[in-house]
């Protein structure tokens, strides 16, 4: 179905990342039935939103994506719907996102308007800036992060989102995203400036030093969340430091799948294709549930 199609469902895993604040949350709320159907509901507002966001994002690339050996089969390039439809079909839904999200909980609400006002500024001009753009697709990570725990906060002010928690969800996006422009440079090899301006400002090389940046602050910034006075007093308990040889394998695996099988243009598809990646994401959420919650 096109109209399903164009909202990208397969991408809404990256929304995922609000039931962290679950995840990280004291015991007795990760029990509490109506912390789940708040949190749930926060994950669907939040699929919306982000889907309108692909729609507008397919209407201001459509002259690029027409041109994209595999962009151009999504249902606008491919003249399955047309711009006029999409215009209203984007705005109608992240309007029933926001209301949705601001009847939820108020500052969620206006956290996605800020996730929207963000990617609209960034599919207007902010794509075009060099540095700027993988800085701004970052941001988006950092909101859903924050929309995961403010959607809770009330259930648990003594909650918070943790500056290094922000820091690498920030950092993640950021090596996912220059994964995906590296590919895409790839892919397109000469033709990639054609596609869109701002991959003749990018080179392999440059991206590669980038990633190599990133990774290890990746890498660092988790372990030294894990091992954090605060986090260790939050969830009374010294054992997340156990969750550290996940992350290093999910991101040295990353790493593996971009420069050995030439593959990363699509993070969110990697997650469900590559079976060593997915096993290690469930690893990765039953021990940090384990330690969280039994090891205290």
């Amino acid at each position: 179905m096109p109209y399903l199609q164009i909202l990208r469902p397969y991408q809404w895993t990256k929304n995922l990342i609000i039931f962290a604040a679950v995840l990280f949350s004291p015991t007795q709320l990760a029990k509490s039935p109506e912390v789940w159907i708040k949190i749930v509901q926060a994950f669907g507002a939040f699929c919306l939103m982000s889907g309108a966001v692909y729609v507008l994002n397919d209407i201001f690339d459509l002259k690029n994506d027409r041109v994209h050996p595999e962009k151009s089969t999504r249902p606008l390039a491919a003249g399955k719907i047309s711009v006029s439809f999409a215009w209203v079909y984007g705005f109608l839904i992240a309007t029933i996102a926001f209301c949705w999200g601001f009847i939820l909980e108020p500052a969620f609400g206006w956290i996605l308007l800020t996730y929207f006002v963000v990617n609209l500024a960034y599919s207007i001009g902010i794509k075009h800036l060099v540095i700027l753009d993988i800085m701004f697709l970052s941001l988006g990570f950092v909101l859903r992060a924050l929309g995961g725990v403010v959607v809770l906060l009330h259930l648990m002010p003594q909650f918070y989102l943790s500056s290094w928690l922000a820091l690498c969800a920030l950092l993640l996006s950021l090596f996912l995203v220059l994964g995906k422009r590296r590919h895409e440079i790839f892919l397109l090899e000469n033709n990639a400036a054609e596609h869109r301006y701002i991959l003749g400002h990018y080179s392999i090389s440059y991206i590669d030093q980038l990633i190599s940046v990133v990774c290890a602050a990746t890498i660092m910034s988790y372990c030294l969340y894990t091992i954090s006075e605060d986090t260790q007093q939050l969830y009374h308990t010294t054992n997340l430091f156990l969750t550290v040889p996940f992350v290093i394998f999910g991101v040295f695996r990353y790493l593996y799948l971009i420069y050995k099988k030439t593959e990363g243009g699509d993070p969110s598809r990697l997650l469900f294709q590559d079976l060593p990646t997915l096993i290690n994401v469930i690893l990765w959420i039953m021990v940090s549930a384990t330690v969280v919650y039994l090891t205290r």
